[in-house]
């Protein structure tokens, strides 16, 4: 019973972060690994809890009228494709791997978010069509994504302001409208090799996920953009500490099992 409200508990916090930034994702791993999940086996059953959360959080977001999801659809064409990709050589991926590529993604966000910092706040879409440009980027990004998964939405922000010109609120909708996507296809590949997902964990986690996406979703879209940078930040530094073991979060997780 302990383990199944941690992960719902734990659920909670990687969608409220993932919905209103990116990286929550880190503390799902952490709590695979200390599971004793075989690496290959968190990475895939890690996109189950993505799945859900962005379904639901795409939904709240419609519903606020925030989501242009003809664009987000059509950015969403080249992402699944790379994601499609990177799927078929993720088993390839080790924990140093990722921590070292997050590590990466991390400092170019922070470099990003103060580099021009009323970009974040304009909402200024200059083609609602697919361009050469953006097929290339977000192709690139779902490459990542289908490969590691962690850290994907700090690209997808980086993309939404900096190359297609949304406002940071718009772009978080789009990012997990994307991220759905993209994310059916890489568990639909993860699936067909058996034993990699671990659906009782991840629909466990996947229930929490849910719930907090629903609750980031509406408190950003109440905040504004100013808000969700400076939990952009928060997330970014909580991330570093765990990467560099300053906050030991598979042995607070231990303690608690």
């Amino acid at each position: 019973m302990k383990l199944e409200l941690l992960l719902i508990l734990s659920g909670l916090v990687v969608g409220f972060v993932n919905t209103l930034s990116a990286g929550g994702t880190a503390i799902s791993i952490s709590l695979y690994l200390t599971l004793g999940l075989p690496v290959d086996v968190v990475n895939a059953t890690n996109r189950v809890g993505v799945l859900i959360q962005s379904i639901s959080s795409s939904v709240t977001y419609h519903s606020k009228k925030v989501l242009d999801a003809k664009k987000a659809f059509l950015l969403a064409i080249p992402t699944t494709l790379g994601a499609i990709g990177g799927s078929f050589v993720a088993v390839q991926v080790t924990e140093e791997v990722i921590r070292y590529t997050l590590l990466a993604v991390l400092l170019m966000m922070i470099v990003f978010l103060f580099k021009n910092p009323k970009k974040l706040e304009t909402d200024k879409v200059e083609n609602p069509n697919l361009t050469i440009k953006e097929f290339m980027v977000y192709f690139m990004i779902g490459i990542y994504g289908g490969f590691i998964q962690v850290g994907t939405g700090f690209f997808l922000i980086m993309a939404g302001v900096g190359v297609v010109g949304w406002s940071l609120v718009k772009t978080n909708a789009a990012k997990v409208m994307i991220m759905l996507i993209y994310t059916i296809a890489s568990v639909l590949v993860f699936s067909q090799r058996g034993g990699l997902i671990r659906w009782d964990i991840g629909l466990l986690h996947g229930i929490g996920c849910a719930i907090g996406s629903i609750v980031g979703t509406l408190i950003g879209v109440k905040k504004g953009s100013n808000f969700i940078k400076w939990v952009s930040v928060g997330v970014i530094i909580f991330t570093i500490l765990i990467l560099f073991n300053i906050i030991d979060l598979k042995s607070v997780i231990g303690q608690i099992l």
